[in-house]
């Protein structure tokens, strides 16, 4: 909509009164001032009221013009967002006990009286959460916060370059604590947890470490010489051979006898040791 070339008479609420009416029109001042006149114009919005309008307005109230009726128009009153009075919002929000909030930027248009709502689901890794002014009845206006928003962590980081596919010792990892995102994926908090397991891919020093990363590493790997057992019975046999598939324990593997070239099946009960039941 073309912005009128005059001023608009700025109002509060979701009716347009007669006595906001009577302030662009002296005329109207023979109303109740509790008269609705018309809904009022969404936020950003304007409501401009054209003569003949006006016209059938006094009419219908038994007004008499004495001179021709001049356009009037209307807006909504607002007012601009202020970090303190988001915070308090943004925190209950949240939801989170010890969390830190630190507004960075926000909304710099104005916006109706109404009730802030910022849904946590909205709330993005960068910081960005979107949330909107309730007023009226069921209308909406959008706004944004851009915020750095963080609770106490403790976590496991490579202490040094962790290679895709390669055992991670113990020596390889470190304790870290301190402010991260609430909402991120989590990530392993002990070094058990990523001790003995391959990295998915490599991972530079100083990298979080999440599950996901991580893959339980085999007890046997392919081309690893393995303790075979067999039994028969009581009777048992015991020599080394080559895996020829890779396993965690439980899994079965092949595994092939050096001495005479043949491979089968074994289970995999230990790092190393694996045993064939007949």
């Amino acid at each position: 909509m073309i912005a009128p070339a005059f001023a608009c008479q700025t109002i509060d609420g979701d009716q347009i009164l007669a006595r906001d009416l009577a302030t662009a029109n002296a005329v109207f001042a023979r109303l109740d001032p509790a008269v609705e006149i018309g809904a009022a114009p969404a936020a950003g919005a304007q409501r401009v009221m054209q003569p003949d309008e006006l016209v059938r307005l006094a009419r219908q109230y038994g007004i008499a013009l004495a001179s021709p009726a001049s356009t009037v128009c209307f807006e909504r009153a607002v007012q601009p967002l202020k970090a303190e009075e988001l915070l308090p919002v943004l925190r209950l929000a949240l939801g989170i006990d010890g969390a830190q909030i630190e507004i960075l930027d926000f909304s710099r248009f104005g916006v109706p009286r109404g009730v802030l709502e910022f849904p946590k689901s909205s709330l993005m890794p960068n910081g960005l959460w979107r949330g909107r002014v309730l007023y009226d009845q069921g209308r909406g206006m959008p706004v944004w916060v851009k915020a750095r928003i963080t609770i106490e962590k403790t976590w496991v980081e490579a202490a040094d370059t962790l290679v895709a596919g390669k055992t991670i010792e113990p020596s390889q990892l470190k304790m870290k604590t301190g402010p991260r995102f609430p909402f991120e994926v989590p990530l392993l908090d002990s070094l058990e947890l990523a001790a003995g397991k391959r990295p998915a891919r490599t991972l530079p020093s100083g990298t979080p470490i999440a599950a996901g990363m991580l893959a339980v590493a085999h007890e046997v790997e392919r081309g690893d010489i393995v303790a075979v057992e067999v039994r028969a019975g009581a009777a048992v046999l015991a020599f080394q051979a080559t895996a020829e598939s890779s396993g965690r324990k439980g899994d079965s593997v092949m595994v092939k006898n050096p001495e005479n070239g043949r491979s089968f099946l074994a289970r995999i009960q230990d790092k190393g040791r694996v045993l064939v039941e007949r």
